[in-house]
């Protein structure tokens, strides 16, 4: 990690010769500003209004901007431009402007659309739970060495390093978290018999539950319903695809039981159709005791029960990842077959027309990789296991604007090859890549 050698000059209201100082933070080997015409500062309020701005050639090393007066949620933003394209981009996270001490506001300015190392964790996990958590991410639990880990570490995007986190209660691998409405995230599964089921994580401490679902539970898929509640279904249970399934409400303080599942699966998915407290989910792929599933079953909340959708995938999938797309529609991607092999068809289910239709194909065929909304709409692809089974580096963004109904295009690879990862987003707009390998990287969307 490197200082960009550009001076940003903020003056604080009530301060005499008193400068915030907004300090960049650029990736090692990276050079943001090579290549630019002119950079530009934008300081902006809580509302997003613009307060001030200023540009200038990139090689004039000093920007001044007016003053500001004291108060909260200001935010900072650097572009570097060539022929009016911003080609690197740093925005801070939401800031304090106090009258008696100007702030130090560091930057993360790196080019768009790339992938950068940043400091890890301490120790590199499998199977670890990944979640935002404040205005960073929080790693927890996971395997290391072959020993399961309650132990957890925060990245803060502000001091651009991992901490000692908030432990679990409990040792937990091949959990799965849901953030709740309120900012509690439920961690559910992947203990040791007789290990409490499930914990619920606020700001300040962690609460064990002894739900009523097997606290040894992997490969189960859990989500928010449009409701508030947390529906859990499937998953392995002593090695075998399971059909239970539970509703989690209270903020974990409940667990139900429900009807089950008509197919018994693991490695699946389960989404709601849209943030509407009646939506329903839609329980997508995985494997039974025979291989991949086709069956697509939907969750009603107001019957709290699994009904078949009455469509299927076009190609049986497990280890995949579903994405709502703004459209309304969610879209399939990867996953393997019946013959183990990865998938490149990606799907589309259409929760309205209640039908299912293949639109694109992945440039790389992967399965256990990430797929994450961006602020524009588009989906970024990250790693996953290729035909061989190994990690891979190659990203992909799925563009619905492009082709009938959408299409892949490559975009810049990650910078250490990873399956079973996590991508959180980070409160300065940047992204967050950890797990499935040593390190971490972010990345710039903006």
């Amino acid at each position: 990690m490197k200082r960009a050698a550009l001076l940003f000059c903020v003056v604080a209201a009530g301060c005499s010769n008193a400068a915030i100082d907004v300090q960049l933070r650029v990736p090692s080997g990276d050079h943001p500003l090579a290549g630019a015409d002119h950079v530009s500062i934008t300081l902006r309020d809580a509302t997003g209004t613009t307060l001030a701005f200023s540009r200038a050639s990139a090689g004039s090393g000093t920007l001044t901007l007016p003053g500001v007066g004291a108060g909260s949620g200001y935010t900072v933003e650097v572009d570097a431009t060539f022929a009016g394209d911003v080609v690197a981009r740093g925005r801070s996270c939401p800031f304090t402007v106090d009258a008696s001490k100007p702030p130090a506001v560091p930057i993360w300015f790196s080019r768009i659309g790339r992938f950068a190392t940043t400091a890890g964790p301490a120790i590199a996990r499998a199977d670890a739970a990944v979640f935002a958590w404040g205005t960073g991410a929080l790693v927890t639990g996971g395997t290391s060495a072959g020993a399961v880990l309650a132990s957890a570490e925060l990245y803060d995007p502000v001091a651009g390093r991992f901490t000692d986190g908030m432990s679990l209660s409990t040792p937990r691998a091949g959990a799965r978290a849901v953030t709740l409405g309120n900012g509690t995230v439920l961690v559910i599964g992947g203990a040791a018999r007789g290990a409490p089921a499930l914990e619920a994580l606020s700001a300040s401490h962690t609460t064990p539950e002894p739900a009523g679902l097997a606290p040894d539970l992997t490969g189960h898929a859990a989500a928010l319903a449009g409701d508030g509640s947390v529906i859990v279904a499937g998953g392995l249970v002593d090695g075998n695809p399971t059909a239970d399934a539970w509703i989690i409400t209270e903020a974990g303080a409940s667990v139900e039981e429900l009807p089950p599942l008509l197919h018994a699966r693991a490695r699946h998915t389960i989404t709601a159709a849209s943030a509407d407290p009646f939506a329903p989910l839609y329980v997508v792929g995985g494997v039974d005791a025979a291989g991949p599933v086709a069956d697509i079953e939907v969750y009603d909340p107001q019957t709290r029960t699994f009904a078949a959708a009455g469509i299927k995938l076009a190609t049986p999938r497990a280890d995949h990842t579903v994405t709502r797309l703004p459209t309304g529609l969610l879209l399939v991607v990867g996953g393997v077959d019946a013959a183990g092999a990865p998938v490149a068809q990606a799907e589309v289910i259409d929760p309205i027309k209640r039908i299912t239709r293949v639109i694109a194909t992945l440039r790389t065929p992967r399965s256990r990789h990430a797929a994450t909304l961006l602020p524009s709409g588009r989906l970024l692809v990250t790693g996953g296991l290729d035909a061989g089974g190994v990690p891979v580096t190659s990203a992909e963004i799925f563009d619905p604007a492009l082709a009938a109904e959408g299409d892949f295009v490559p975009t810049a690879p990650l910078d250490s090859p990873r399956a079973g990862h996590a991508v959180v987003p980070l409160c300065d707009g940047t992204f967050l890549v950890v797990g499935g390998a040593s390190g971490a990287e972010i990345y710039n969307p903006l």
